[in-house]
């Protein structure tokens, strides 16, 4: 039997068929009749990734230390019973507070959302009466998606379409659609674009992937894209190369603004970027010659010093250029948008990370995840002992693994539910089977608004549970879950009555009404029919109000990685970047797989090739790579890279892995303690390094 069906590998969404023999999954290969047909190597390997030994078919009850990964089988009554009590022992002696919740991107898309973090309906950290309920929001996508477009036009990405197929320029910036779009469908646009006569600019540290297509590459350094971004409008604000009518009707502060980059000169941004004068200029005059250039960034610019202000400039970049809303830019695809609210900051009960970062919990309505390990190692704001680990692996997400496995040791409670043993279910106290998409059922709305189920491909691979009935199953336990499901035929009941989620970051809808173009200046775009934006001000703001309110500067202001002290230091020359995603692996989930080990076996440095002739490194040469924060010894690959940065791959560290990724763990070169002070995210794509030879060999550097 064969079965139509979206992959149940990861939440990229790409379509596949899948056959059937005997109750299992035998085969998957794309569905060549869908443009989202696709097949990477998690995909194919899909037989043997369910069936694995190494898969969690049935609850397990740690019995050596944490961090042993010894564990016993237990029936599901007992595991449930068993992390009730510790949850209630927990908050007995710490209070409820004491107990926190995190669900990670290996859940993304799926319904468990609705329980963990869902502030329409309390969910279960709520319903204990804690207000610790985190998600992958504290270090992927908000910054990108939604408070950067807030913050100047009053929208959100989703309401942006990038009109690729009418521009005459694609400008991709700070993302990398060959290996971080599941379908593919952004390049598969973008290779039609140029086939028209359409031209690509790269803006990226890194030339592998979208950058080996481009007709420019500018490599900027990791981190510095405002500067860039600043230098372009400094050029253009000079030369009176913008849109003078929209500035003037349609934006706030850009007086304010201008009199700030007159403050900076072309050489200091030149040197802080690490794009030449000249190529500035170039990309420039690119950039003014039409209006018709579209944008394609993502959450490479998130993870920066002023990751928000740089964001918030290319905006800027965008709107005074007339590149908003015509054909060819950005298209917005949204009308009568209600200006954006920010929630309330609560007085009592606060979450963490919320005196540090309270822009970020008005923005999300919850706290900083980035904060949890001064919670339970140093108990500030206040002691935190438990821990429900949904589908993520913060030890090797986050920078400084080190600190988390400190984290982890220090907890009183500790459960997991997830697909395969990660090295972070190695210290937990109850781990709970899930099941993969292959093995739910999904929510799909349909042209008239309904609610439908599709049906799951296979049975649940051994006693595996979706997650929903797996949280739900604790809750009950617990006395706060009585609505929520309990069986199978009840889960199907629930998931009818809620919105599907969001299936993936770069899903795509049905049918499009006609285009109207510039609705700023007709009121389209405005709940109340006025001109302009859906913003306090009713204008695209260059000076944000909510910036203003909150006390940060209001015009994208540039802030340099090494403008703080103690990362300004002459032995560390490089700059190092982490954290691009990879067309094998998805975050650290296949790195541990046999099958996805053999096609990417290391995890490694790229560096230029005249850095690597300077320092004496050799494709395929081990080298060191140190910075403030640890050191560590990678395999090296000459290729496209900015001058005197290089890049390396997070998702190593698990001792479930090869030797080589298991040793091979950027983020212990990384830090919680530098973050974008709006959002709280932290700054892994820029770091100070140092990188030499070594003579280590694998078997040494054990």
């Amino acid at each position: 039997m064969v079965v139509n069906r979206v992959c149940g590998m990861c939440q990229g969404g790409c379509q596949v068929n899948v056959t059937v023999e005997d109750g299992k999954i035998v085969k998957v290969e794309p569905d060549k009749n869908s443009p989202k047909g696709r097949l990477c190597i998690r995909g194919a390997l899909t037989p043997q990734l369910l069936y694995s030994e190494d898969r969690l078919t049935s609850p397990l009850i740690r019995e050596g230390k944490r961090g042993e990964g010894r564990f016993r089988r237990a029936t599901w009554e007992e595991a449930y019973e068993y992390a009730a009590e510790l949850i209630r022992k927990t908050m007995d002696q710490y209070g409820e507070r004491a107990m926190a919740s995190y669900q990670g991107r290996g859940v993304l898309g799926m319904p468990v959302g609705r329980i963990l973090s869902n502030n329409q309906k309390p969910c279960l950290m709520k319903r204990l009466g804690s207000p610790n309920d985190f998600n992958a929001a504290s270090i992927c996508n908000m910054a990108s998606s939604t408070v950067t477009p807030v913050t100047t036009s009053g929208l959100n990405t989703r309401m942006m379409v990038q009109d690729i197929p009418n521009s005459d320029y694609i400008f991709s910036w700070g993302k990398n659609p060959v290996t971080d779009d599941g379908p593919q469908m952004a390049i598969k646009s973008i290779k039609a674009a140029k086939e028209r006569g359409a031209k690509l600019i790269v803006i990226d540290p890194r030339k592998n992937g979208i950058g080996e297509m481009a007709d420019l590459w500018v490599s900027v350094i990791p981190g510095a894209d405002g500067a860039l971004a600043l230098a372009m409008l400094k050029l253009i604000i000079d030369s009176e190369r913008y849109d003078k009518e929209f500035v003037r009707d349609y934006t706030r502060g850009f007086e304010d603004f201008k009199t700030y980059l007159g403050t900076l000169s072309m050489e200091q941004l030149s040197k802080w970027c690490g794009v030449s004068e000249e190529m500035i200029a170039q990309v420039t005059d690119i950039f003014c010659s039409t209006e018709k250039i579209s944008l394609v960034a993502y959450t490479g610019l998130e993870y920066q010093l002023s990751a928000i202000q740089n964001n918030r400039a290319i905006f800027t970049l965008w709107a005074i250029t007339g590149k908003l809303d015509v054909e060819g830019g950005i298209y917005l695809n949204c009308q009568n948008v209600p200006t954006f609210s920010l929630k309330e900051l609560p007085t009592e009960n606060k979450p963490i990370g919320l005196d540090e970062f309270p822009l970020f919990y008005k923005f999300i309505g919850g706290g900083q995840f980035c904060r949890f390990p001064k919670a339970v190692l140093e108990d500030d704001p206040y002691p935190v002992r438990g821990l429900i680990l949904a589908g993520g692996s913060p030890v090797l997400t986050f920078p400084d693994s080190k600190k988390w496995r400190e984290v982890y040791e220090k907890l009183e409670c500790f459960i997991v539910s997830d697909r395969y043993p990660t090295e972070d279910s190695r210290y937990a106290d109850v781990v709970f089977p899930a099941c993969t998409v292959f093995e739910t059922y999904k929510p799909v709305m349909g042209a008239d608004g309904k609610v439908t189920l599709i049906e799951p491909v296979i049975e649940p691979v051994g006693e595996s549970r979706d997650d929903v009935l797996i949280l739900s199953g604790i809750a009950k336990k617990l006395g706060v879950g009585d609505d929520y499901p309990g069986s199978e035929e009840e889960l199907k009941e629930w998931l009818c009555q809620m919105i599907p989620p969001y299936a993936g970051d770069f899903a795509t809808g049905g049918k499009q009404a006609p285009r109207v173009y510039q609705k700023y200046k007709t009121g389209g775009l405005r709940a109340d029919g006025q001109p302009g934006f859906p913003t306090p001000s009713g204008k695209f703001e260059i000076c944000s109000v909510l910036l203003e309110e909150n006390g940060f500067t209001p015009y994208p202001e540039y802030r340099d990685i090494r403008s703080i002290p103690e990362l300004n230091r002459p032995e560390f020359p490089f700059t190092m970047t982490t954290g691009a995603r990879s067309m094998h692996r998805m975050g650290v989930f296949g790195a541990n797989l046999p099958g996805v080990a053999k096609a990417e076996p290391y995890p490694y440095m790229d560096l230029d090739p005249e850095d690597a002739e300077e320092l004496g490194i050799k494709d395929g040469d081990w080298a060191k790579v140190t910075t403030p924060f640890g050191t560590g010894t990678f395999k090296t690959r000459v290729c496209g890279m900015a001058r005197h940065c290089i890049h390396i791959p997070h998702g190593g560290g698990s001792a479930y892995m090869p030797e080589a990724w298991r040793i091979g763990n950027v983020n212990e070169l990384t830090s919680l303690d530098y973050n974008d002070p709006i959002t709280g995210f932290v700054t892994m794509k820029s770091v100070p390094c140092r990188v030499e030879k070594s003579e280590m060999t694998m078997e040494k550097s054990i």
